[in-house]
């Protein structure tokens, strides 16, 4: 049984939207590490959150929030924060009541995997792991974006394959990489369905203590990324690498060919008749079947022209987007600074009352 390793290593100062402290969280798991930013702000709604969902206040008490200090300007002061942090984060890793760090508050403030706590480093329980994140139904928030990252892994090496399959001399070598860059997008086919359901059920809850409907448009769009990739990558493993074969000695020349190359030379032959060899990955379509090179290359041009044109709207609604968030952060923060001064006034306030009211007794 291996836990997470937690740790605050160190914090930084952000400028934007206004000075601010955040603190670098390192997580190690057993098959990879990872870093978090947090506030004090996210810390705090942290323990509330635990203390909701488990109905009984941590281990160790947050470190208090205070008025007259700032992490910004006083940098021992934030060094101690940091500290007091770590120990909390510990507290709650380290404590032999479980139901803490096994509450969702807990994972989704530390982007963990539901069954961290046990979580087995051998090999049958990754694989195992790793078809779940494959077949399961994906309601966790966190368990989705494990999946995410797992399907992207399997991209990855799916890339690395072709690229192997495209440098290699040996035909058997090719075989080999072409059917293991085949054989990830399968799982990665797998991998996306399963996503596609878990997002559709995710939305379901958007709004009802679930995902904000802000962030399901963004997991959509890295869904629509990784469909788009994986469609790529499937067209490319289907294709016959461009190299071709040597052989072991120039008077004795490879005479070895592969299947695709022969389908591939099969196609270059009855499409030769209509002026233009087709080959991957684009295929002749009813569209550009009627042009000649010249046409097709004029088309290409126009339709790259259109999506630069889009292009350029997105980036100006994008950067309004980003103009408004960042206005709307700083409404957020004078209204939290105001709200904190109004905290104050009203403990002042109430310390007053309770003077009068000794005093009130003191003369009935």
């Amino acid at each position: 049984m291996n836990n997470p390793q937690i740790s605050i290593p160190s914090h930084t100062t952000e400028a934007l939207p206004k000075p601010h402290t955040v603190y670098n969280i390192s997580v190690r798991l057993p098959l990879r590490s990872f870093s978090l930013k947090k506030r004090y702000s996210d810390f705090d709604q942290l323990q509330k959150a635990l203390i909701s969902s488990v109905g009984a206040a941590p281990p160790l008490s947050l470190p208090p929030k205070t008025y007259f200090k700032s992490t910004v300007s006083d940098n021992e002061f934030a060094e101690d924060r940091r500290r007091n942090l770590e120990d909390y984060l510990h507290a709650i890793q380290n404590d032999q009541d479980p139901r803490w760090r096994d509450s969702p508050p807990w994972r989704q403030f530390l982007n963990l995997p539901s069954s961290t706590s046990n979580y087995d480093s051998s090999s049958t329980s990754i694989a195992s792991h790793l078809n779940a994140l494959s077949t399961s139904p994906l309601i966790d928030p966190i368990l989705w974006l494990d999946a995410y990252r797992e399907m992207k892994g399997l991209l990855q090496e799916a890339r690395s394959e072709i690229s192997r399959r495209d440098q290699s001399l040996s035909a058997s070598d090719q075989h080999d990489a072409s059917a293991a860059a085949k054989k990830a997008l399968v799982k990665v086919s797998g991998f996306l369905d399963n996503l596609d359901r878990g997002l559709v059920s995710l939305a379901k809850n958007a709004g009802n203590g679930g995902l904000g409907e802000g962030e399901i448009r963004r997991r959509k769009d890295l869904l629509a990324s990784g469909l788009k990739e994986r469609d790529t990558l499937e067209v490319l493993a289907n294709s016959v690498s461009g190299k071709r074969l040597q052989g072991s000695s120039k008077n004795s020349p490879d005479i070895t060919v592969t299947s695709e190359a022969l389908k591939a030379a099969a196609g270059n032959i009855r499409n030769r008749s209509a002026g233009r060899i087709l080959g991957a990955p684009a295929p002749e379509t009813d569209r550009t079947r009627q042009l000649d090179n010249t046409g097709v290359l004029q088309l290409q041009q126009q339709i790259m022209k259109s999506q630069d044109e889009d292009l350029e709207v997105l980036l100006k609604a994008v950067g309004r987007q980003k103009q408004m968030g960042l206005e709307i952060g700083q409404e957020l923060d004078e209204q939290n600074d105001f709200l904190d001064s109004l905290g104050i006034d009203v403990e002042r306030v109430d310390d007053k009352l309770r003077v009068v009211k000794k005093r009130m007794k003191k003369i009935s």
